[in-house]
């Protein structure tokens, strides 16, 4: 399916929308609305606890400008370039510009977030020369997302909605119109440790998420897909929690059953930065820079997936 703020790369693939920091079901505790404290580190959710400093950066610092490039080498595909720059404002994500060039055609478009007056996404859109090419909606009953619509203006046979409904710490989408289901499941800190994707009433795939000190450390997936990643961290602030920790649980809900979401949780929703991943094939270190304040300023990788694919990661985190 095709996604507004959709990126991806060896580990890496979000959808950039919101979260609030209301009880979802009793036991649910959400990130905060973005205009009540979208700039502060948030609580217990997005895989860590006590999310981080005001701004993202350590000792006081602001995240500004988070760039995230990738280049792949694919069979029959050839080199596909992704180049994305999010822009924060008043500590939170407010829009992205994307260029990719995929088999020698270059294009350019804009994402933008537009949300209520309490702080909730309630739409996004990616625009090509102006004209707005896909559209997401996302209901609310009371703080509980209950509905989430994806309409792509140029191919209808992309469109989607999922319908969500709530028991303890379980959550459960339904996509009626392909026979899909989904079902997220947090612990007692509202940190999700389990997803499981159906079709019909069969099991497909299940990814089982473990943490420690406000990071995802691990993500096992058996099922369609399968593997097992560690994640390994260092010791300074994640910049990326605080500008993105409003959209933690949209960024969940909106993955696809066959997503693993565990690298999105270690990137972006980590207490800390990420810099180290373990796997079954194999073990990859980012090369990592830090400012005089220890604030991450790049994170490179280069990943070799096999069968001819290979992935040039590079990010780069700019301060004010």
């Amino acid at each position: 399916m095709k996604k507004t703020f959709l990126i991806t790369s060896a580990f890496l693939a979000f959808f950039c929308l919101s979260c609030n920091d209301e009880i979802l079901d009793p036991s649910i505790v959400i990130e905060q609305p973005a205009n009540n404290g979208g700039n502060n580190g948030g609580g217990n959710n997005g895989g860590g606890n006590n999310g981080g400093n005001n701004g993202g950066g350590n000792n006081g610092t602001a995240l500004s400008t988070y760039s995230l490039d990738t280049t792949s080498n694919v069979p029959i595909f050839g080199e596909i370039i992704v180049n994305t720059d999010f822009i924060v404002n008043s500590g939170i994500v407010v829009s992205a510009n994307i260029q990719a060039t995929v088999l020698g055609a270059t294009n350019n478009s804009v994402s933008t977030i537009t949300r209520d007056g309490n702080g909730r996404v309630i739409q996004t859109e990616s625009m090509d020369g102006g004209n707005v090419t896909n559209r997401t909606t996302v209901t609310y009953t009371g703080d509980n997302i209950t509905q989430i619509v994806y309409d792509d203006l140029g191919d209808n046979t992309e469109n989607y909605t999922y319908t969500f409904a709530y028991s303890g710490t379980i959550v459960t989408r339904t996509d009626a119109a392909n026979n899909q289901s989904a079902v997220f499941t947090f612990d007692s800190n509202s940190q999700l440790i389990s997803k499981e994707s159906f079709t019909g009433t069969t099991s497909t795939q299940i990814e089982v998420l473990t943490y420690s000190n406000g990071n995802c450390t691990s993500s096992t997936v058996s099922g369609a897909n399968t593997g097992n990643n560690v994640f390994v961290y260092d010791s300074f602030t994640n910049p990326l929690k605080s500008v993105f920790n409003d959209q933690f649980l949209l960024t969940m809900f909106d993955s696809e059953n066959d997503s693993e979401v565990g690298s999105v949780l270690a990137t972006f929703y980590a207490s800390n930065n990420w810099r180290r991943i373990e796997t079954n094939d194999g073990n990859v270190d980012f090369n990592v820079t830090y400012n005089a304040n220890n604030d991450i300023t790049s994170r490179d990788g280069n990943f070799n997936l096999g069968d001819g694919v290979v992935i040039t990661q590079s990010e780069a985190f700019q301060y004010q």
